[in-house]
């Protein structure tokens, strides 16, 4: 896991110019995130060969921030799972694409209902997203691969935490003050923009306004007209896949409705490099806790693994 080193109280530590920047494996396949409520969850995504669960409580409200222990069980989980990964793959597996690290990305977000927050909201994010920050480092040295040799110091970690998060001023617009703030708290750690953004008047606005916020990635459906399906947002979503081709911008996770069935037809119509949905277990009511469906995953992640880039 890639250690974040957070001093301090409530304030950044430094200006972001000064960070340490995000870098990106390079995409050889299309990528799947799969949102999940529960440890099990994220152990059920690693282990059906997802590249990532967004971690969340509460998805009956769009999702909330879980519990620090919740984050650091479902990261040492992520991580025994990588380490069974690579064992199967054999002694070359660090330049292997099932060997990458595993993305647990946490959501923080108070409570359900808008995107608009209060002082008091406003610190508590900050201070969760400072806490998980912490977190990583103390994780670290449990996480790593231990080297066997000098050549091979730089083997990549077990699982790379990050942070979801998202909030709108009260004119709708992107807040990008808290943005900022909360993305300079992470320290370097990869921030998604959540789909907060589909509430926008203008979503391509947005999307250009999160430039140099250190938002990496932006999950969207393609805006409110789209209602949550990324099919009938795709004119949009392939607007915002081609901006962050061009560095204008964040890179597109395109979510909504998404599943084994179409999956192959949303990336087509949008141009995305990365996909996200929920694999509930089936007839589960919403209001209940959602059991991640471990067979589906694995699904859909070898239907969209098979398609190259």
């Amino acid at each position: 896991m890639c250690a974040k080193r957070v001093a301090g109280a409530t304030q950044p530590r430094r200006d972001h110019a000064a960070l340490r920047p995000y870098q990106p494996a390079k995409a050889t396949r299309v990528r799947v995130e799969v949102c999940v409520e529960s440890v099990a969850g994220v152990r059920s995504a690693a282990r059906a060969g997802a590249d990532r669960a967004e971690l969340c409580d509460n998805l009956a409200v769009g999702g909330t921030t879980p519990s620090i222990g919740a984050v650091e069980a479902a990261v040492l989980a992520a991580a025994e799972q990588v380490e069974a990964r690579r064992q199967a793959l054999g002694p070359n597996w660090s330049g292997l694409p099932d060997a990458a690290p595993f993305g647990v990305q946490v959501m923080i977000r108070p409570r359900g209902g808008n995107f608009t927050f209060d002082n008091d909201e406003r610190r508590a994010m900050v201070a969760d997203v400072r806490r998980i920050a912490s977190l990583s480092d103390e994780l670290a040295n449990y996480t790593r691969p231990v080297p066997t040799s000098a050549a091979r110091r730089d083997l990549p970690p077990a699982v790379e935490l990050g942070f979801v998060i998202g909030a709108l001023t009260p004119g709708g617009e992107v807040d990008r003050g808290l943005v900022r703030l909360l993305a300079d708290t992470a320290d370097g750690a990869p921030v998604t923009f959540h789909k907060a953004i589909d509430q926008v008047p203008d979503i391509e606005a947005a999307y250009r306004s999160l430039l140099g916020l250190g938002v990496h990635r932006v999950l969207s459906s393609g805006g409110a007209a789209a209602k949550g399906k990324a099919l009938a947002g795709a004119k949009s979503l392939t607007r915002l896949v081609a901006l962050s081709r061009d560095n204008t911008g964040p890179s597109v996770i395109v979510a909504g409705g998404v599943r084994t069935h179409n999956a192959t037809e949303v990336i087509s119509a949008t141009g995305t490099d990365e996909v996200h949905l929920r694999c509930p277990m089936p007839n589960l009511a919403n209001d209940v806790p959602q059991v991640t469906d471990e067979d589906e995953v694995r699904r859909i992640t070898n239907l969209v693994h098979a398609i190259k880039r």
